[in-house]
C-alpha cells in the first residue's frame, strides 16, 4: 500500500524517525496554511509548530509551494479514497449515483474540505495559478475522472446517452454541490437538509436527460 505522507515530497525519508519528522512538518504546515494563508504563511511558524529544522523541510519539500503541494495532495489522499471504493459502482445508476453523490456530499462539506477549497481560492501570490492546478489536478480532476470512466462504461453497454462523458460528470457533480457549497464557502448560513435536496434534484435531472429514450 502506497505511503500517502510522501506524495508530493521531493526526498521522501526512508527512516521511521524521518517519517515521523515528515508528518510533524505537514500536520503544522496544514495549521499554518489553513489560519494564515498561503501568502501570509511563515516557514518559521511551521518549524516553531513542528519542530526540527529548516533545512529538512527544504530537502524534503523544496520551498513554500512545494510544501503546501504535499498537503493539498495528502488531503486529496485522505478525503476522496473512499470514493475509490469499487462497491459504490455497480450497473444500477441510480442507486450508483446516490451512494457516490452521499460520498462526495460528506466529503466537501467537511471542515477540512471547506478549509482547503478556501486557503486555495485566497492565494494571490505569484504562485497563485500553481496553486489552483495542483489542487484541481488532485481534487475536482480526480473526482470527476472517476465519474466519468463510470459513465463511459455504462454508455459503452447502452445504459446512457450521453454527448460528452466528462462533461455530463462536470454538470453532474455541480447539480448536486450547488448552492450550498458556495454558501459553505462565502459562511452563508444553509438549511442542513439542503445538500441532500440538492443531491436528489440532481439525480432525478441528471437521468432524465440521460438514460436512452
Amino acid at each position: 500500500m502506497p505511503d500517502h505522507d510522501n506524495e508530493g515530497c521531493l526526498n521522501p525519508p526512508s527512516t521511521a524517525r524521518g517519517q515521523e519528522r515528515q508528518r510533524k512538518i505537514l500536520c503544522a504546515a496544514e495549521a499554518v496554511f489553513l489560519e494564515q494563508g498561503f501568502d501570509n504563511a511563515s516557514l518559521n511558524a511551521v518549524i516553531e509548530q513542528a519542530g526540527g529544522s529548516m533545512s529538512t523541510l527544504y530537502r524534503q519539500f523544496g520551498n513554500k509551494l512545494g510544501l503546501l503541494e504535499a498537503v493539498i495532495e495528502q488531503n486529496a489522499n485522505r478525503l476522496f479514497v473512499n470514493l475509490d471504493d469499487e462497491s459504490i459502482w455497480d450497473d444500477d445508476i441510480e442507486a450508483t449515483l446516490q451512494r457516490f453523490g452521499r460520498r462526495y456530499v460528506e466529503i466537501i462539506k467537511t471542515p477540512r474540505a471547506i478549509g482547503m477549497y478556501r486557503l486555495v481560492l485566497s492565494a494571490n501570490s505569484s504562485e497563485q495559478e500553481q496553486i489552483q492546478q495542483i489542487f484541481y489536478q488532485v481534487g475536482p480532476r480526480r473526482v470527476r475522472q472517476l465519474l466519468m470512466r463510470y459513465f463511459e462504461r455504462q454508455q459503452a453497454q447502452g445504459r446512457l446517452q450521453l454527448d460528452s462523458c466528462e462533461l455530463a460528470a462536470s454538470h453532474f457533480i455541480e447539480l448536486i454541490r450547488q448552492p450550498w457549497h458556495q454558501y459553505a464557502l462565502l459562511g452563508v448560513p444553509y438549511e442542513d437538509e439542503l445538500p441532500e435536496r440538492c443531491l436528489q434534484l440532481g439525480i432525478r435531472l441528471f437521468l432524465r436527460g440521460a438514460l436512452p429514450r
